[in-house]
């Protein structure tokens, strides 16, 4: 299984996802999300990685050339299970969505990587090889 965690839900307009962070701002949440209101971003690979049949649990990111490459031999590593039958495999790619975040590519990396990987950390969260 593998999902792309831009934060927002950018194909149907930019509204608030179970991944908004807080304080950011959606179409559905203009003053940014609230913990009051919205509750906590859900950290969705970290739950993952908790369910018996997780083999390899792991998030990457697509900002730079060498994430990129690790982001594919995640996903060949995955595949590869798969084939294997050593059991589910996870991989989430923290990605940017630069028209929804109203940023240009490169600010939107910027951002992503100012914002993003502190509550989304990189890095494989369960390899059982």
């Amino acid at each position: 299984m593998s999902s792309v965690n831009n934060a927002i839900y950018g194909m149907t307009g930019g509204q608030m996802a179970p991944t908004t962070l807080i304080g950011q701002k959606t179409a559905t949440t203009p003053y940014g999300r609230r913990v009051d209101l919205n509750g906590h971003p859900l950290e969705i690979t970290n739950l993952m990685k908790e369910l018996d049949g997780t083999c390899y649990v792991t998030r990457q990111a697509v900002h730079t050339p060498a994430a990129v490459r690790k982001t594919k031999a995640a996903l060949k590593k995955a595949f590869e299970n798969a084939v294997a039958k050593k059991g589910t495999s996870v991989v989430e790619v923290v990605s940017t969505c630069n028209t929804g975040w109203k940023l240009s590519p490169e600010k939107a990396n910027q951002w992503m990587a100012e914002h993003m990987f502190e509550k989304y950390p990189l890095g494989d969260l369960k390899n059982n090889d």
